[in-house]
């Protein structure tokens, strides 16, 4: 097999860590869907509880309204289903983060989607950051076996690419000839790894992402792609291949997405990053549904609900589509007060997790979330929540424990195929929101 590995440091791999690489910067919107492209380390969860009836059901105190199970139809803990439940894991999240394999919570996945190894069309797949992944502290690579070891049900994927490593991806799809070597030396990548299948993070076929490499042809090439890796894995075995598929509309135009389901054994469906810093105006980052008060024209397909849809419309199989939802949140500056910042004039945050304007579902949960002059609100109708500071002239849309519970129960409602969030580090440090998602999501006889 051909690859390099790449020596980086903790002092280089900062750049490349955005919400979760290295140093925590570039890498951390590696997976996030849009729109995002100068987003490039924070993994920010928004946590906020936002109202539509913006005015008037803001509370300052912060999670006291809440009832996760509030407004949704189903009571997801009489019914016994059992979904996938998959964590994104930062390979930089060893540095600044300092989240290694050994703080994941295992028994509430199902699988694990390692972040990222890098695609190239001269070399193959490639190590990004061989130090974090074959030397400290044992090496990722090596204490994602022992960690298997321990737990027998859980699955690792290696995830390629992403927001900042898709450059290649175009070039590398072109031609049968360019697409086969690529796949065989990834597929032999793997075996010498021991992950248990690839998760594709193309950012974005027909362009959209960080990288302006692309072309017309790349909405085929995709198809033709993904088709290479089901043949070759198939012929080495039983290996998952998934995908992080898009959830805005305007990039899910350019995939054949009931090709690309019928090819793979899931889609991981980014259904956040709908707004954030690069919008003029304040909004949602992952809102469940639209709200009849936003000034965005794009608001109807801008929500988790018509990202999901969108696939399932197409004709996949609603147990392939696997809901994305984001462990940080999103903030604006400059926000005046009118209805706590809501659909407000604003710019990109000055403050931040690792990276301005991306904030870490822990560190919402620690030192914004009922802290000083931040108000929690909850729009009825997104059913995600949003917090404001009038000192700070800050505002920041997020997810918690309520608005995780509103998707979950979509999830079985809708009869999905489970969720997938970015990412593991953001959880607090007791792991409240994973934990939640495998209290409704799995059996409460498997792990």
């Amino acid at each position: 097999m051909v690859f390099r590995l790449w020596i980086l440091g903790a002092a280089a791999l900062a750049w490349a860590c955005g919400k979760g690489e290295a140093t925590d910067t570039d890498f951390d919107t590696a997976l996030l869907p849009e729109d995002s492209a100068s987003d490039t380390d924070s993994d920010t969860d928004t946590d906020a509880d936002s109202d539509t009836d913006t005015d008037s059901d803001s509370d300052s105190d912060s999670d006291t309204d809440t009832d996760t199970d509030s407004d949704s139809d189903s009571d997801s803990g009489s019914a016994e289903v059992d979904k996938r439940v998959v964590g994104y894991f930062v390979e930089w999240g060893v540095y600044d983060r300092d989240y290694h394999v050994g703080d994941i919570p295992a028994e509430s996945l199902t699988h694990i989607n390692y972040a990222f190894i890098n695609p190239t069309l001269a070399s193959g797949c490639e190590i990004y950051d061989s130090w974090a992944a074959l030397d400290k502290n044992g090496g990722n690579y090596n204490l994602m076996q022992t960690l298997k070891g321990s737990h027998p049900h859980l699955k690792v994927l290696m995830s390629l690419g992403g927001w900042t490593l898709s450059g290649e991806f175009s070039d590398i799809a072109l031609t049968e000839a360019s697409r086969r070597a690529f796949v065989t030396d990834c597929v032999d990548f793997m075996l010498q790894y021991g992950f248990d299948g690839i998760d594709v993070d193309w950012e974005y076929p027909g362009g959209g992402g960080l990288s302006s490499n692309h072309r017309p042809e790349d909405k085929e090439n995709f198809t033709a792609l993904l088709q290479e890796f089901r043949d070759q894995l198939d012929a080495k075995g039983s290996y998952l291949l998934t995908i992080a598929g898009a959830g805005g509309a305007e990039k899910m135009a350019n995939m054949e997405l009931l090709a690309v389901s019928e090819i793979v054994d899931w889609v991981n469906v980014m259904s956040y990053d709908f707004h954030g810093g690069w919008d003029s105006t304040t909004g949602h980052n992952a809102p469940l549904y639209p709200s009849s008060s936003s000034p965005f024209s794009n608001e109807a397909t801008s929500n988790v609900d018509a990202a999901l849809q969108g696939w399932i419309t197409a004709g996949v199989e609603p147990d392939k589509v696997v809901m994305g939802a984001p462990l940080y949140g999103r903030g604006w500056g400059g926000v005046a007060s009118t209805d706590n910042g809501l659909f407000q004039p604003g710019g990109a945050a000055s403050s931040g997790t690792f990276e301005n304007g991306v904030y870490d579902f822990d560190d919402l949960a620690q030192n914004y979330v009922g802290q000083g002059d931040w108000v929690r609100s909850v729009d009825s109708e997104s059913k995600v929540p949003w917090l404001y500071s009038a000192s700070q002239q800050t505002f920041i849309s997020y997810d918690d424990a309520e608005s995780i519970q509103h998707k979950l129960d979509y999830i079985v409602d809708h009869d999905l195929g489970g969720i997938m969030f970015w990412e593991l580090s953001g959880d607090d440090d007791q792991h409240s929101l994973v934990h939640q998602m495998a209290g409704t999501l799995r059996p409460p006889s498997t792990p």
